[in-house]
């Protein structure tokens, strides 16, 4: 129970962060996607189920709070999760640059799922697509050191707890 409250506690705190203050950090007309970040760090601390788990509730909460489309944001932020997650095993580095490429990566292919699944509903452009995942990338390259850390830490830190049916 005291994990599902901190995990919930961390979408609310970002869901937050991005509609006050990242709300006027624009680059190239984009506001960075602190979501993505979160799914990664949770992913990367706890594994692919719970990546997959975290990431349906962060995107079903932006999907209800941000975007017109509901499910959209839900089912990439869960496959970005899922994919994560099982990146995991293979990351053996402790270095901060790897997954500072991860959490980029996983932010530039979120992005551009999206806008294939908004593209394929006629609700965007392909040259919106395009130009705007490098740039989202670039805004949460730029926030990683901060979040990421703090994320996975408190991910890692509270352990969920095992049922045990006799």
């Amino acid at each position: 129970m005291r994990r599902v409250l901190a995990l919930a506690a961390v979408i609310v705190v970002a869901v937050l962060l991005e509609s006050t203050l990242l709300g006027r950090m624009r680059l190239g007309g984009v506001q960075p996607d602190l979501l993505v970040l979160t799914v990664v760090a949770v992913a990367m601390a706890s594994g692919p189920t719970s990546g997959a788990v975290f990431g349906f509730w962060a995107g079903l909460v932006a999907d209800l709070l941000f975007a017109p489309p509901v499910g959209v944001s839900a089912l990439v932020y869960t496959a970005v999760g899922y994919a994560t997650g099982l990146v995991r095993v293979y990351v053996v580095s402790l270095s901060a640059w790897v997954h500072l490429a991860l959490a980029g990566a996983a932010s530039l292919v979120s992005v551009w799922a999206a806008g294939l699944v908004l593209r394929v509903l006629d609700l965007s452009s392909w040259s919106f697509v395009a130009r705007s995942g490098p740039l989202v990338a670039l805004g949460i390259l730029l926030l990683t050191p901060f979040v990421y850390p703090v994320v996975r830490l408190l991910a890692e830190r509270v352990h969920s707890e095992k049922l045990y049916r006799w």
